[in-house]
């Protein structure tokens, strides 16, 4: 199945969706603060065309856009990975589809059907674009990562086609989410943290003596040699967790590529591209159309289909992996890194994530940036361009990180 699937607009299925809002907030302990000022600049934007640039550093990311869009009373079309529209047996796939959100097959190819659709949006100009370009989960507080380039590609035609068409601007909103962990966090992490070691067969003795820093790391440590002994893996990279589990996810991600008949990549390669491309080839095992299959064809069938299934959760871990260990990358370990690594070892050792407290997640927007200046270098240099459209949302982003982070300490000592 390496379909495009296109967004569906569905008025009523938003509607649900809203109405749904508070009841999936509270069952996952995330109270959502959005700024009056963030409100204003994104109702500002109601008559333009324009993207929101969104750091993502969560996995509850998706429902903090979902809350924005109903606090602006706007709708955002929303872009998802292939995958993420498999989930439960193509249900999310459904769910995802009406509230807007539309596909794309990440690796280092471009899936020109979904570009087409991102341009298509934003020259319409229907609904604003809400959009993660950081490509993945990054469990960060202190850094944006890279732009992903294609997803800006997009931006340009669309501004393009723009001045083409009606001569108007295309304006990129910075916006950004931050987590907050609260006090009452302390208990349930602990015995999250107990039931962990428990299922990883750590010993609980002597851990008065350790710090709560220091008792995840542990996990952490564990669990990459449990994953390690399991797939018969040796690794290299002893210096730090981060480098270990992205060894372990490239190592991974690389025996899936044997597997699938991929050619070994370059050492360039950047890890989570292998992950992506690896996933892209996946998707394309043939699959058996004949109405008039022999039993052995049947059963061939069905042997590569199980072996699929085998290397789909295979790059699911690698994936997760390559998470985890950019969470790890924290310049501080602080109470949002260890609450998100131990919502992330929960859901691969235990099967799935506990309560661990209550977060807020604050919601802060920076000034709209006019996209044709950066349009005009992008003509004359295209490199320029997309360095330059980069570094000011980047930095947009980080800027407003650093006040939410700096508002959050003021509050500590008020």
């Amino acid at each position: 199945m390496d379909e495009f699937i296109q967004p569906i607009d569905d008025p009523f299925a938003v509607s649900v969706a809203k109405m749904l809002l508070p009841l999936a907030k509270w069952q996952n302990g995330l109270d959502i603060q959005i700024s009056d000022e963030c409100k204003e600049r994104i109702r500002s934007l109601r008559q333009s065309h324009a993207v929101l640039m969104i750091n993502h550093s969560d996995r509850f990311d998706p429902l903090c856009a979902c809350a924005l869009s109903n606090e602006c009373n706007e709708s955002f079309n929303f872009i998802a990975s292939r995958e993420q529209f498999d989930r439960m047996h193509g249900i999310a796939g459904w769910v995802l589809q009406h509230l807007g959100a539309y596909s794309v097959i990440r690796g280092s190819r471009v899936e020109r059907a979904s570009a087409e659709e991102t341009v298509k949006i934003l020259v319409q100009g229907k609904h604003k674009l809400a959009q993660f370009p950081e490509g993945d989960v990054t469990g960060r507080d202190d850094a944006i990562l890279p732009l992903k380039e294609d997803g800006l590609h997009n931006l340009f035609e669309a501004q393009r086609q723009l001045l083409e068409l009606t001569g108007e601007s295309l304006f990129v909103l910075p916006v950004a989410f931050y987590y907050k962990v609260r006090h009452d966090s302390i208990k349930p992490m602990t015995d999250s943290i107990n039931r962990l070691e428990r299922a990883l067969a750590l010993s609980s003795l002597n851990t008065l003596n350790l710090t709560f820093e220091q008792r995840i790391k542990r996990l952490v440590s564990e669990y990459i040699s449990h994953i390690a002994r399991t797939y018969n893996l040796a690794l290299c990279q002893k210096h730090s967790l981060s480098a270990e589990l992205r060894e372990l996810s490239r190592k991974i991600a690389l025996a899936t590529a044997q597997s699938c008949g991929l050619t070994h990549p370059s050492e360039s390669e950047d890890d989570a591209v292998l992950l992506y491309d690896v996933r892209a080839a996946l998707r394309k095992a043939p699959v058996s159309e004949s109405l008039s299959a022999s039993d052995y064809e049947i059963k061939l069938h069905n042997s590569v289909t199980s072996k699929c299934a085998v290397l789909t959760k295979d790059l699911d871990l690698a994936e997760q992996l390559l998470i985890l260990a950019s969470t790890m990358q924290s310049g501080t370990f602080s109470p949002q890194t260890a609450w998100r690594v131990l919502d992330r070892l929960e859901l691969q050792v235990i099967g799935k994530t506990t309560a661990k407290g209550h977060r807020t997640a604050l919601i802060q927007a920076a000034n709209a940036i006019d996209l044709v200046p950066f349009f005009h270098q992008y003509k004359i240099a295209e490199d320029v361009g997309l360095k330059s459209i980069d570094r000011q949302v980047r930095q947009s982003l980080l800027d407003l990180m650093d006040g939410m982070q700096a508002d959050e300490k003021l509050a500590l000592y008020a």
